[in-house]
């Protein structure tokens, strides 16, 4: 098992056929789409719950927009010391909750 950057090899040929299928038209942004539409509804159907649908670019964009709801600027998000968010991501969540820190835990096992 490989826990590598989510962006360190090529799109598969099944997003690529996806994207390609996806850019032959106009449409509006922000979630104004249809593709983003479909998307919506495939989620509420699988959680049997009505959910908010926010597609990003990146697991580091994920986590810390996922952070920024939890934490508040003034908070502390505790971690292990290898985390993917203490490691990788280049305090990403300090700009996006406004200044939530992390601390990061010595343990074994992660």
């Amino acid at each position: 098992m490989s826990f590598a950057s989510d962006n360190v090899a090529g799109a598969s040929p099944e997003i690529l056929e996806a994207l390609r299928a996806a850019n032959v038209d106009r449409y509006p942004s922000y979630g104004a789409d249809p593709i983003s539409a479909r998307l919506g509804k495939a989620m509420c159907a699988l959680f049997e719950h009505e959910v908010a649908v926010f597609p990003v670019i990146s697991g580091t964009a994920a986590n810390a927009l996922a952070l920024s709801c939890m934490v508040p600027p003034w908070g502390v998000v505790f971690c292990h010391a290898d985390a993917q968010i203490e490691i990788e991501e280049c305090a990403a969540q300090e700009l996006i909750t406004g200044g939530a820190k992390l601390a990061a835990l010595p343990g074994a096992h992660g």
